[in-house]
């Protein structure tokens, strides 16, 4: 009995700290943080954002759409295409790189520790001074469940090639995110994330995440690009999930 109901709350914990939006590339996650939960089979989740950052060449506002559909409950395909209706510091293009991903849940423990191997493309279809261009990256996600606080730690091997990867060297680097979530109210939860690369990027991110209805997710927060103290910013967005699409 008692092996029941520590079982029953282990369970419980993980359901409730399960991203309700989306992380990058539309990876199952919150804003900044993507996590190794899954997309349920046959459940699809749209939904954009608002981001704003302030650097020294200038301001950029994107706002990128991002859909995820469960194809079972071990895999996940997503998707990612920002719209850049304001860039003064390149004076780019209204698009920025589309990318396609999609995450393989590898291994779950009873405990609640879980391991997601991830993969995605990206393609140039943005612009070359603001955009990072061609990329291929595969990497891993683990999340781990302390009762009501989630622990997770990502990282990704990829490879860039530019504008044109047929004309353009490649080169390569890793990139590393780690933070927790945690719900101080049953709709309410507060994270923080660290992200950074062998390439000089550290950027740090405080968000919220909000459920005012069952299917509707609506998050904030604000961003700094600690690497030189520049590329400070703030994001809004919206997530609606739709269930037994198929």
């Amino acid at each position: 009995m008692r092996k029941t109901t520590v079982l029953l709350f282990l369970g419980a914990a993980l359901a409730a700290s399960a991203p309700h939006s989306l992380g990058e590339y539309g990876l199952s996650g919150w804003y900044g943080l993507n996590t190794s939960d899954m997309m349920p089979e046959g459940n699809l989740r749209l939904g954009t954002v608002l981001e704003f950052v302030d650097t020294d060449s200038g301001s950029i506002m994107t706002v990128p759409l991002r859909g995820n559909l469960g194809l079972s409950d071990n895999l996940e395909i997503s998707a990612e295409i920002p719209f850049v209706p304001s860039d003064n510091a390149f004076e780019g293009s209204m698009t920025g790189d589309f990318t396609v991903a999609g995450g393989w849940l590898y291994e779950t423990t009873r405990g609640g520790t879980a391991l997601k191997l991830t993969g995605r493309l990206t393609l140039p279809t943005g612009d070359e001074l603001r955009d990072s261009g061609t990329e291929l990256a595969v990497g891993g996600i683990t999340s781990t469940t302390f009762v009501d606080f989630r622990l997770s730690m990502a990282g990704e091997y990829i490879l860039n090639g530019g504008g044109n990867p047929f004309k353009e060297t490649i080169s390569d680097y890793f990139r590393f995110t780690g933070g927790g979530a945690s719900y101080i109210t049953g709709d309410l939860l507060l994270l923080g994330s660290l992200t950074g690369s062998t390439a000089g990027e550290l950027t740090a991110v405080v968000s919220t995440e909000y459920l005012p209805i069952d299917n509707l997710a609506l998050n904030g927060g604000i961003s700094a690009g600690l690497d030189d103290w520049t590329g400070f910013g703030f994001h809004a967005g919206a997530y609606w999930t739709e269930s037994n699409v198929f």
